[in-house]
């Protein structure tokens, strides 16, 4: 079942323990950017995620799941 965009976000943040700050560090990305992406879609603010955004987070929990 896919999830949103806002869900997968949030999921990720949550696993990592992280604040909406820190997360946007630890993606190389600035913190109004993520907001962007964690608005609804309809929102006029809203952003959609690069595809390369939703690897590279996916990549991070895979690899906090191994090392654990």
């Amino acid at each position: 079942m896919p999830q949103t965009q806002q869900e997968f976000l949030r999921h990720a943040m949550s696993e990592l323990g992280m604040t909406r700050e820190q997360f946007a560090e630890r993606i190389g990305t600035k913190k109004r950017t993520l907001d962007n992406w964690l608005l609804s879609p309809d929102s006029s603010e809203f952003r959609s995620m690069p595809d390369m955004a939703w690897k590279f987070v996916r990549e991070i929990l895979e690899n906090r799941s191994e090392s654990a």
